[in-house]
């Protein structure tokens, strides 16, 4: 017979495990076969009021925090092709050319996809 424990997430067979948890109940082929041994994607395992496996959609995704958006925030300012930076990069060195139009340019582009960036990856509410 298949047991299955709600405490370890196991299932045991009585033939062969000599230390089965005490709150191991009988599964039917069915019921395992479905949930254990081949869950559809998109589901994860819960339990019923017996203690029985049960498929359920998983729980939304913790919002993230003030430090992950941060990071999210740099990287997305750093990058190469579609980053702030580079057009800061791109201003300072048409500065240094003595081009002021271009660099005024290359600085609006900058402040512009600066302020996309902080709209794409908002604080999160307190």
């Amino acid at each position: 017979m298949r047991l299955y424990s709600k405490t370890t997430g196991c299932c045991y067979l009585d033939s062969v495990h000599g230390n089965i948890p005490d709150d191991a109940r009988p599964i039917d082929e069915e019921r395992y076969l479905s949930v254990i041994a081949n869950p559809p994607h998109g589901k994860v395992r819960g339990h019923d009021s017996d203690g029985l496996p049960i498929l359920i959609d998983p729980p939304p995704p913790p919002a993230p925090t003030r430090e992950q958006i941060e990071a999210q925030r740099l990287r997305a300012y750093a990058d190469p092709l579609i980053g702030s930076d580079r057009y800061f990069a791109e201003a300072q060195r048409e500065s240094l050319l003595g081009n002021a139009e271009a660099a005024e340019a290359a600085k609006a582009l900058g402040l512009a996809r600066f302020a996309e960036i902080q709209a794409e990856y908002p604080w999160p509410a307190e």
